[in-house]
Formats: structure tokens, sequence, C-alpha cells
């Protein structure tokens, strides 16, 4: 008995291209999915946070917020799957340029660096904006107010595993893909950017960082068409993150150590909470 004949692989995108099913998905198809990954995540956040509430838990506590976002993240993970075996050729790495590898480890510590510079690069203008300090989002407070090893460990995977993937998935893998169907390189880059920053809008607190998460989605963008996949964007993004989750988890006990050494450290107290902002997650 013969076995079924697989089906052709899909072409290698051009060079400085994404794959996403560039020649298996129509461009109005290939939107709409985009759009209902987004709100699939929505869905999974709300569905999730129902549950939490139906438990008597409150959100804004670590446990219970893991939980919302695991919902958000498999939502939109459902979608990805979908599109990729409905629309795509049923490989996430052909159709949304999921892959990973162990060699661009340094991306982690890149990232790291990038918020670094981005913070210091936005940081005159937001103090010029906001004199009394910026806005603290909802999720800073949440993770600052983490006590137990098993929350840090939650919110670490979180803001710093589940994100990057998800989010490089949608607005690298399948945005910047099909706005670059239509425009060249640094426009789908530079659009792609605006719509990731505008996005942690939904959280108004988040306004302050809506700058420098700008410019980092600038560089996530350039990373994902350098490389044609999303190999590198990730463990930039998680890098990000990751910064930020230490700062907002240990931020505390790094300023009483800081403040034995020098004193006063004020300035330096909204300097840490700035950087830990940028992350949006």
């Amino acid at each position: 008995m013969s076995m079924p004949e697989r089906p052709p692989s899909p072409p290698a995108p051009p060079s400085g291209y994404l794959p996403v099913a560039r020649d298996l998905v129509p461009s109005v198809p290939m939107f709409w999915w985009t759009v209902g990954t987004f709100f699939a995540g929505v869905l999974g956040a709300n569905m999730a946070g129902i549950f939490v509430l139906a438990a008597n838990a409150e959100l804004t506590d670590p446990i219970p917020f893991t939980i919302v976002f695991v919902g958000q993240s498999a939502g939109s993970f459902l979608l990805i799957w979908m599109f990729s075996r409905r629309a795509g050729s049923g490989s996430l790495q052909a159709d949304v340029g999921l892959t990973l590898n162990p060699s661009d480890w340094w991306g982690l510590l890149a990232g790291m660096g990038l918020q670094i510079l981005v913070a210091f690069a936005t940081y005159p203008l937001i103090r010029l904006m906001f004199p009394g300090g910026a806005p603290e989002q909802g999720v800073a407070g949440i993770a600052e107010g983490t006590e137990t090893s098993l929350e840090i460990v939650l919110i670490f995977l979180s803001v710093a595993v589940l994100a990057p993937i998800v989010e490089e998935i949608i607005y690298r893998g399948m945005l910047l893909s099909w706005l670059h169907r239509f425009m060249g390189k640094w426009p789908a880059i530079v659009l792609s950017a605006a719509i990731f920053a505008g996005v942690h809008l939904v959280d108004w607190n988040s306004r302050a960082a809506i700058p420098g998460l700008f410019i980092i989605g600038i560089v996530l963008g350039w990373a994902a068409l350098r490389r044609g996949d999303l190999s590198l964007a990730i463990p930039l993004h998680a890098g990000v993150n990751l910064l930020a989750a230490f700062l907002l988890v240990w931020g505390a006990e790094i300023l009483d150590w800081a403040e034995k050494q020098v004193g006063d450290l004020e300035q330096i107290d909204g300097v840490i909470r700035w950087f830990a902002s940028l992350a949006g997650f």
C-alpha cells in the first residue's frame, strides 16, 4: 500500500522577506487572519478573566494575572495554528517564521542593552511630557507585588517567554509580512512598529512608554526582515521584557542597596521605574 505524498514545501521567501505564506494566502484573507489573531487573544483573556473572577480572585494578583495572560496567549496561538493549517503550509516555521536558534542566545543580552539605550534616548522627552512622573502601568504594580517564588517564576514566564513569542508572531511574523507586500521595507517596518506601540494604549497608563516601544518595534522589525524569520526578534524582545521584569520585581531591593551606598535615590527610583516601563509587556 503506497503512502500518500506529502504536500510540497512552500518556496523559500526572497531575501529580506518574512515567509508568512506569501504565495499561498491572498492579501485580504491574510489581513483578516492577522486582525483575528489579535482579537482571539482579547477573547481568550476575557474568558480566563471570567474564570478568575468566578473563583473570587483579584485580577491584580500575580497568579490570576498569569492565568489571564495565558488565556490571552492561548487564544492568539490557537488562531495562529488555525491560520497555518487552513491557509498556509501547516508549518509555523514556514508560515510565520517561528524558529529559535540556540546560537542567537546573545539576543537576550542585546535586548537588555536595547532597552537601556532606548530608555536613555526617551527619558528627557518623557520627563518633559510628564513632569510629575510617568503613570504606572497596571502590569508594573502586579510585578512589584510578587512575594513568593512561584509568583516570580510565573511573571517571568508570562512576560519574558510567552509575550515575546506570541507578539513577534502577530506583529512581525504576520502584520509586518502582510504590510511588506504593499510597501517598501522601511515603511512596512515603521508602520508595524507604530501599530505595535499603539496597541499598548489598551492600558492608558502605558502612554508614556509609546515612544520607546515604537523604537523597539523598529529594531525588532528590522531584525525579522534581516533574518527572514523570528529567530533573532524573539530573543531581542525577550531581553527587553526580561530586564523590565527584573527591575519591577527586585527594584525595591536594588534601591535599598544603592541607598546605603550613595544616600538619597529619589531620582534613581524614577529612572528604574522608567526602564521597567519600556517593555509594555
